[in-house]
């Protein structure tokens, strides 16, 4: 049994077996896709403010993919989400894992001392060495999913107040987001006909709400990026994940997309406008001293 530590080459191979681990609840976690296309873009395209080869390791055993892991870094933050640890094996390989950690880490920046984990309650393999790493548990998430026939009859909804023209608002959105003018320009020059900021406004024309949609069907990406809802009744936060979801529906690639929620966010709204919860998912955070 010769296991070895690489540098991925081998992009395709490496997002399948990403796929095959991560939809299984006991090695699902959720930095990771569950889907190889998106999986694969993502991989190309997205991940890392690193290289790919310096931000990933493979396991291998006989030429055998056995185990992954990958940091997400942004180095800006100086911080990483958590692609991993996967062990296709774990009671026949119960320390890569830990060399997997130690390698990629080996050669990380002095300065990225932050990394975020976000794990199936039914991983247990990752819940035990995040309990050897000491890492913090900061809140429990749902997952949840949405199929395009959950919203297919509400196509014909009444939604004209909801706004779509953010430029008359910019003054409103900074106030809102807290954020420099310089700031939401740099925002706002990234939204089109796929990338979409959905809102309704108050009586005296301040945000009360927001949904940011990110659409990219050659790369394989449909999803609610973030929302807020600040003073919007629940009725008119159902009817923005709607018109969310109608948005990426539209697009022929998505057939069903995720999404994150707050454990202690008002389920109902998320329900009503097509999501259901399949998963629990806790958030660690492990901050690195030495």
């Amino acid at each position: 049994m010769t296991v070895q530590i690489q540098r991925p080459s081998d992009i395709p191979l490496l997002a399948v077996f990403l796929e095959m681990m991560n939809n299984q609840k006991e090695h699902h976690i959720g930095f990771c896709s569950l889907e190889r296309h998106t999986i694969h873009s993502k991989l190309t395209y997205y991940f890392s403010d690193l290289p790919l080869k310096e931000s990933f390791v493979v396991a291998y055993d006989q030429g055998e993919i056995i185990g992954a892991l990958g940091f997400d870094v942004y180095m800006n933050l100086n911080k990483a989400k958590v692609c991993g640890p996967f062990v296709k094996y774990p009671s026949k390989y119960p320390y890569l894992a830990e060399k997997m950690w130690l390698a990629l880490n080996r050669n990380m920046p002095t300065e990225l001392r932050t990394f975020e984990f976000l794990v199936n309650e039914n991983n247990y393999s990752i819940r035990q060495l995040l309990l050897k790493l000491q890492a913090n548990e900061m809140k429990r998430m749902y997952l949840t999913k949405a199929l395009r026939d959950s919203v297919e009859n509400y196509m014909n909804e009444e939604t004209s107040e909801i706004q779509l023209n953010v430029h008359p608002f910019h003054v409103s959105f900074c106030k809102f987001l807290q954020i420099e003018e310089g700031e939401w320009k740099k925002f706002t020059s990234t939204l089109n006909e796929d990338q979409r900021l959905f809102f309704y406004i108050d009586e005296v024309q301040n945000i009360s709400g927001y949904s940011y949609v990110r659409v990219e069907p050659m790369h394989y990406l449909g999803e609610i990026h973030h929302y807020t809802f600040k003073s919007l009744q629940k009725e008119k936060c159902t009817q923005l994940l709607r018109k969310s979801l109608m948005h990426i529906f539209s697009y022929h690639p998505f057939r069903q997309t995720e999404l994150f929620i707050e454990v202690d966010e008002p389920m109902d709204i998320f329900t009503d406008a097509g999501f259901k919860v399949t998963d629990e998912m806790i958030f660690y955070q492990f901050i690195k001293t030495t």
